[in-house]
């Protein structure tokens, strides 16, 4: 039940951070996604990282359930992929994202087979 309720908040991670960045800006909203500090606004580049973390976390998130091995390498990939999104268009308001990105980072780093 646990492994399925933790597979289960890793998609859903990555189905957020897909939306976040998919969804279209609005004027009301506390923070623009597509604006990043770095290369200013770059909505095409950030609509691309974010797809390609929310595939990764979707993948490692159902390979997590499934008890499949290759999610911790699809984890990894996910989160610093989500680390770099998150640090190019950074916010205040995406903290909690960062820790979760780097909460599965560090927990397919811990489910790699030791050397």
């Amino acid at each position: 039940m646990i492994r399925f309720l933790l597979g289960a908040f890793i998609v859903a991670h990555g189905l957020l951070t897909a939306f976040i960045w998919v969804s279209p800006a609005k004027a009301d909203v506390p923070f623009h996604a597509t604006h990043s500090w770095l290369v200013g606004d770059a909505r095409p580049l950030a609509v691309v990282i974010a797809l390609v973390a929310a595939a990764g976390f979707t993948l490692a998130g159902v390979g997590f359930i499934t008890q499949q091995a290759w999610w911790a390498v699809t984890g990894i990939g996910a989160g610093a992929v989500a680390l770099l999104l998150m640090t190019l268009f950074f916010n205040p308001w995406l903290l909690a994202g960062i820790a979760i990105s780097a909460g599965i980072l560090y927990g397919g780093f811990q489910a790699l087979p030791q050397a």
